[in-house]
C-alpha cells in the first residue's frame, strides 16, 4: 500500500475588488517546494482571471483575445523558477517526435536571438538595469520570436501555461496586439497578480542566481532548470501558503490536518 503524504487544510479569506473570497486549499503537511503548490496557484489565478473577465464583460468591456491569435505568445514572458522546472518536466514527458520538435524550436529561437545579441542578455537579465529589461521586453517582441509552445497560433500547453500567461488578457481590439503600444493595448486588470507573488516568494527564500535572479524567461526555461537543479524544500507546506499570502497581501489560516 502507497504512503500517503499527510495534508493541511488552509482557509485563505481575500477581499478582491472590493468583494469578500473564501477558498479552501490542501498543501502539504511537511517540507514542500514552490513547484508542489503550482497546482493551487494555478487555480487561484484562474479563478482572480475569471472574475475579472466577468466584471470587465459586465462593464461593457469584454475580452477579445480568441483561439488562433498568438501575438501575446511573442512576447518575453518572466515565469517563476518553479514554472521553469515544471516546463523541462512537461517537455521531458512529451513523446517522440513532439518532443524533439518543441526542442528544436528552442534552439531555433536561440539561434535567432543569439544573432540579434539578446541571448546573453535573456540569459542573465538580473543584470539588467530596470530601464535595460524594459528594453529588453520591448527588443524580444520587435524581432517576433514565437514561443515554442505556440503551434497554429495556439499555446499547446494550455492547461500548463505559466501564470503571467494565465494572466495577460485584453479588452482592445485584437488587430492591436500585432504592433501594440500604450495607447493602444487595453489589458486586463486583475486585482491580485498570483505570477508576481510566486516571484517574489522564491526570491525571498533564495531560490535563484547569486546575482539576484528572481524570475526566468520562458525562452530559457528548459536550459535554466537543466543547469539550476530544484533545490530542496526549506518549509512546510503551509508556510509557503502563508508567505505567498502575505505577498498577496493576505494570509490564510489553517484549519485541519488530513492524512
Amino acid at each position: 500500500m502507497a504512503e500517503q503524504t499527510a495534508s493541511v487544510m488552509a482557509t485563505v479569506d481575500l477581499v478582491l475588488d472590493e468583494q469578500p473570497w473564501r477558498m479552501q486549499l490542501t498543501v502539504p503537511a511537511g517540507p514542500a517546494t514552490p513547484g508542489q503548490l503550482l497546482h493551487l496557484l494555478r487555480g487561484l489565478t484562474d479563478a482572480v482571471v475569471d472574475a475579472a473577465v466577468e466584471k470587465s464583460a459586465a462593464q461593457g468591456r469584454p475580452i477579445s483575445c480568441r483561439k488562433g491569435c498568438g501575438a501575446c505568445c511573442r512576447q518575453l514572458v518572466p515565469i517563476a523558477p518553479a514554472e521553469a522546472h515544471r516546463l523541462r518536466q512537461v517537455i521531458a514527458a512529451m513523446p517522440e517526435p513532439r518532443r524533439n520538435e518543441v526542442l528544436n524550436r528552442f534552439e531555433a529561437a536561440h539561434a535567432k536571438l543569439a544573432a540579434t545579441g539578446m541571448l546573453d542578455r535573456l540569459r542573465a537579465p538580473a543584470r539588467l538595469d530596470e530601464a535595460s529589461r524594459r528594453r529588453l521586453g520591448i527588443d524580444y517582441f520587435r524581432h517576433g520570436v514565437a514561443c515554442p509552445f505556440l503551434e497554429q497560433e495556439s499555446c499547446s500547453i494550455y492547461t500548463e501555461r505559466p501564470l503571467a500567461c494565465r494572466e495577460y488578457l485584453v479588452t482592445s481590439p485584437a488587430t492591436h496586439c500585432a504592433q501594440p503600444t500604450p495607447d493602444s493595448i487595453d489589458c486586463l486588470p486583475i486585482a491580485v497578480q498570483v505570477s508576481r507573488a510566486l516571484r517574489k516568494l522564491e526570491a525571498s527564500q533564495d531560490r535563484q542566481d547569486k546575482v539576484g535572479l528572481s524570475w526566468v524567461p520562458l525562452i530559457t526555461a528548459p536550459e535554466w532548470a537543466k543547469e539550476h537543479p530544484e533545490a530542496p524544500p526549506t518549509s512546510s507546506g503551509p508556510a509557503q501558503i502563508e508567505s505567498l499570502f502575505k505577498w498577496l497581501g493576505t494570509a490564510p489560516s489553517a484549519d485541519k490536518a488530513e492524512a
